[in-house]
């Protein structure tokens, strides 16, 4: 992993991200990019053209301050000085600004906060969740407001014994390993004694010729429900991070979708969630 995309709208709810970016930079020893994206008030918009371009290059200015002083306070008990490149861009929707920048800068991860204080919550919650993680060329990381980054002891994978889960969590071990983490890779299976088990034995089989790493965990769970069983599973684990695949078709996985996941888990307690999409993942 080479690049972290950071993005903010300056509340508070961010701060956990940004900590969650920061310490991932230097595990990593990745470049952090953290971006503001604002939209220009109509207000400042002219007829005259060199006067509407001198308040633009204003409000360029007053954000990147912004952005620098947001994070220098809040990353103020960091030992050594920032190693972070300040990006800041104007436009709506922010989702589409965010993910223009994620591919100029070739970002490997893209971490956001799962609310905001300005319009940029629109962007980050809701419809638009999905349409960033659709649209985003690399996975995206929600980190919830009140997460505490202590390093990756723990990752749970929720599978549907595809093709693409394998390229998935390969591409997830590389974040993994670093933290010696034990990946949990959990299929939840509707009715008990179908072919969940040997469904299971072929994905071991399968993930072992393509993952080389020795703490990957398989635990194969059933309930009608599948959000409260994965949760039930989520509670008993304490992760420290979730991940899974926003997947298309008829897989048992296809209406778990990133935002209704983060409801649907805030009654159990807040858990950072990495979101891949099967168009980012080899077959």
């Amino acid at each position: 992993m080479k690049t972290i995309l950071y993005t903010t709208d300056y509340s508070e709810n961010s701060v956990a991200a940004l900590h969650f970016s920061y310490a991932l930079s230097k595990e990593l020893d990745a470049e952090l990019m953290a971006l503001h994206v604002f939209e220009l008030p109509l207000t400042l918009a002219s007829t005259v053209s060199y006067t509407y371009s001198r308040k633009e290059v204003r409000a360029f200015g007053d954000h990147r301050e912004k952005l620098i002083a947001f994070c220098t306070e809040h990353l103020r008990n960091e030992p050594e000085p920032l190693k972070i490149t300040w990006k800041i861009d104007e436009g709506k929707p922010a989702a589409e600004v965010i993910i223009k920048n994620a591919k100029e800068l070739k970002a490997d991860l893209i971490v956001v906060g799962t609310k905001g204080g300005s319009p940029l919550r629109k962007a980050l919650l809701g419809s638009n969740t999905t349409s960033l993680i659709n649209s985003a060329p690399s996975p995206v990381l929600a980190v919830p407001e009140d997460a505490d980054f202590q390093g990756f002891k723990k990752i749970v994978y929720a599978t549907d014994f595809e093709v693409a889960d394998i390229f998935t969590i390969e591409k997830m071990v590389e974040l993994a390993e670093p933290f010696e983490a034990d990946v949990h890779l959990v299929h939840v299976s509707t009715k008990e004694g179908d072919t969940g088990e040997d469904q299971m034995v072929w994905f071991k089989n399968m993930l072992r010729h393509k993952v080389d790493y020795e703490n990957l965990r398989f635990d194969l769970r059933y309930g009608k429900d599948i959000f409260e069983t994965l949760q039930n599973y989520v509670t008993e684990i304490q992760p420290d991070m979730v991940a899974m695949l926003e997947r298309e078709g008829n897989g048992l996985f296809k209406n778990l979708n990133h935002y209704d996941l983060v409801k649907r888990m805030k009654s159990k307690g807040h858990v950072p969630l990495l979101s891949y999409h099967k168009k980012n993942v080899g077959e």
